[in-house]
C-alpha cells in the first residue's frame, strides 16, 4: 500500500502541477531539480496520487526527477511504479502509456546500490518484457538475468535492448546461448515464428561472443529449414567457423539466393560478396552449371534469376573476367 507523503504546497504544488502543462512541464521539472532533495517528497506523492493516462509525460517527468535526485524516499516509489500491475489497467491505450513510465522507472534502478532494488529487476523478468529492464540489465551486466533475456529476445519491441545486455554479460552467457539453440517451440506441427525470431537472434549473439571451437556443435544448422535460421548460421560460421566450416557455410549460402524471402536473398547477395574470397571458385562453378541449365542471366521482373545475382556478386567483386559466349 502507498504511504501518504506531505509536502511543502506553498512551494512545491504550483511546480507539481505544471507537470501536466505541456507548455510548463519542462521548466517546472527543471525548478523542481534545482531545488534538489526538498522536491523528493513532492514528486512522490505525485506519483502516487495521480492516475495513469493516455499521456505519460507527467509521469514520466517525476520519474525521470527522482531518477535524478535519488534517495530511499525515491527509491521505493520508484520500485513501486516499475512493478506496479500493468496488466490491470483496463483502457489499452492507457496501459501502453503507463509502460513507458514503468519502463523508465525500471531503467532508473540500475543506478541504485540497494539490495531492493536488484531484486526488483530480478522480480520484472518473470512479467511481460519491458525495454527500461533490460537496458537496466545492460547496466548491471548480471548473470543471472540471462536465461529470461534469452527468452526476450522472441519479442521484437526488447529484442534489441535484450542482445545489448546479453553482450554486456558477455561469455557467460554462451552455454545459455547454446542450449536456448535447441530450444523450439512448435505449433501445429512447425516451428513458430517468435522461436524462429529468438534462434536467429542467438546466432547473431554467438557471432560476438563466441569461440570457433564453441560453435561446432551447431554446424548442423547450415541445413537448417528455417531460412531466417540458416542464414544466421551461415553468417556465424563464414566469420567464425574454421576454414572448412568457413566453406560449407559460404555453400549454405549459395543455396539461400534461391529463396522466395527478398530480404534474405538481399542480405545473403551481400554475405556472399563480403567474404568473395572464400567461394568464388563455387560461385564460378555455380554459375557455369546454372548457364548449362539454360538459366538466364538478363534482367527479370517481378524478381531477377539467381544466376543473374550471382554474375552480380562476381563482377562487383573484382574477381572474374567475362568469358566469350
Amino acid at each position: 500500500m502507498m504511504m501518504a507523503v506531505h509536502f511543502n504546497k506553498e512551494e512545491s504544488d504550483p511546480l507539481i502541477e505544471q507537470l501536466c502543462d505541456p507548455s510548463q512541464s519542462n521548466k517546472a521539472i527543471l525548478g523542481l531539480l534545482a531545488r534538489g532533495k526538498s522536491s523528493v517528497p513532492a514528486l512522490v506523492a505525485f506519483l502516487r496520487t495521480s492516475k495513469p493516462a493516455t499521456i505519460a509525460e507527467p509521469r514520466l517527468l517525476a520519474v525521470e526527477g527522482l531518477s535524478i535526485l535519488k534517495g530511499d524516499q525515491a527509491l521505493g516509489a520508484l520500485i513501486e511504479v516499475a512493478t506496479e500491475r500493468l496488466e490491470e489497467i483496463p483502457d489499452a491505450a492507457v496501459r501502453l502509456a503507463e509502460e513507458t513510465v514503468a519502463s523508465r522507472a525500471a531503467l532508473a534502478l540500475a543506478d541504485f546500490a540497494d539490495a531492493s532494488a536488484r531484486d526488483a529487476l530480478l522480480g520484472l523478468l518473470h512479467r511481460k518484457p519491458l525495454v527500461g529492464v533490460a537496458e537496466a540489465f545492460e547496466k548491471l551486466r548480471d548473470y543471472r538475468a540471462i536465461p529470461s533475456l534469452i527468452g526476450w529476445l522472441e519479442e521484437d519491441f526488447v529484442s534489441e535492448s535484450s542482445s545489448r545486455a546479453i553482450l554486456a554479460v558477455g561469455r557467460v552467457a554462451v552455454p545459455h546461448l547454446l542450449a536456448s539453440l535447441e530450444e523450439k517451440k512448435i505449433c501445429n506441427g512447425s516451428e513458430t515464428g517468435m522461436s524462429q525470431r529468438r534462434r536467429a537472434r542467438i546466432l547473431e549473439i554467438l557471432a560476438d561472443l563466441a569461440r570457433t571451437e564453441e560453435i561446432a556443435p551447431i554446424q548442423n544448422l547450415l541445413q537448417e529449414p528455417a531460412e531466417a535460421v540458416r542464414f544466421k548460421a551461415v553468417q556465424l560460421f563464414v566469420r567464425c567457423g574454421t576454414l572448412s566450416q568457413k566453406m560449407v557455410a559460404y555453400a549454405s549460402g549459395l543455396a539461400l539466393l534461391d529463396s522466395r524471402d527478398n530480404a534474405i536473398r538481399s542480405e545473403c547477395e551481400a554475405l556472399l560478396a563480403t567474404y568473395f574470397h572464400l567461394g568464388s571458385r563455387l560461385v564460378e562453378e555455380e554459375i557455369e552449371r546454372r548457364r548449362a541449365l539454360g538459366e538466364s542471366a538478363e534482367p527479370s521482373y517481378p524478381r531477377e534469376t539467381t544466376l543473374a545475382t550471382l554474375v552480380r556478386i562476381a563482377r562487383n567483386s573484382g574477381r572474374r573476367k567475362e568469358r566469350p559466349r
